[in-house]
């Protein structure tokens, strides 16, 4: 039986109040505050967020930050080279630091973060297939050891964000769609398929088809991707 989970319900919830503005923003800087603003809403007890969009080299090339403290925490780690921001978007998987006093892997880093006033912070990619562009990190002023469970709602949550800025990208940019980018939008039209079953079997909504999706992303350790390809595979005369 599936277990519809707290966080679950509060990530659709969060992206049923943003994803209608996201969805028509025309540009990429506007974009990425909405989902800085969305991403603490959706973790609660954050300090702040901040998003970061990077090219092949690791340069920045767009960021958005809720507060000044969070936008220089974000710079500090260009100028130095180093940070769990960089380390996520490297190796296409999510960062954690539980206190930068004693996580010793970005020393100066963590001692400027420190001296900020920030302790501890999670940082996930941003995904176009298998290909980081850009990555979220999440801050916070007191030790924090990420769970699992946090971890996993926050890869959903970046996973949602890479839909909603590979949209607007396509538009801002004005030009044809990468391969890379069809490639996500295709993902993004699984999605809606699968939302689409849920909501003809169990007669409810688009909002309660997207928590029951996510509910069962998190309860089984998979993708949203994953879990949509699952609901279409099982479905008798669909081909996916």
């Amino acid at each position: 039986m599936d277990t519809e989970l707290p966080l679950a319900d509060e990530l659709a919830a969060v992206f049923a109040r943003f994803s209608n503005v996201l969805l028509t923003e025309e540009t990429v800087a506007n974009a990425l505050t909405l989902i800085t603003e969305a991403a603490v809403l959706a973790v609660g007890d954050a300090a702040g967020a901040g998003v970061s969009l990077l090219d092949a080299k690791g340069s920045r090339s767009s960021a958005a930050s809720t507060s000044s403290i969070v936008a220089r925490a974000d710079s500090l780690q260009y100028e130095l080279g180093q940070g769990p921001c960089l380390s996520a978007w490297a190796s296409g998987h999510p960062v954690d630091i539980a206190d930068v006093r004693t996580d010793l892997r970005w020393p100066e880093w963590g001692a400027a973060a420190d001296e900020l006033g920030l302790r501890s912070c999670v940082s996930v990619p941003l995904l176009s297939g298998n290909l980081a562009f850009g990555a979220i990190k999440i801050y916070w002023d007191k030790p924090k050891a990420a769970s699992h469970r946090l971890i996993r709602l926050l890869e959903l949550f970046a996973a949602q964000a890479s839909i909603f800025l590979v949209n607007v990208q396509a538009r801002d940019k004005g030009r044809m769609l990468s391969e890379q980018l069809k490639s996500t939008l295709a993902q993004r039209d699984v999605l809606s398929t699968a939302k689409g079953i849920v909501m003809s079997n169990r007669r409810i909504g688009d909002h309660d088809a997207m928590l029951h999706l996510m509910a069962r992303a998190l309860n089984e350790d998979r993708t949203l991707q994953e879990v949509a390809e699952d609901v279409i595979g099982s479905t008798p005369g669909l081909d996916t």
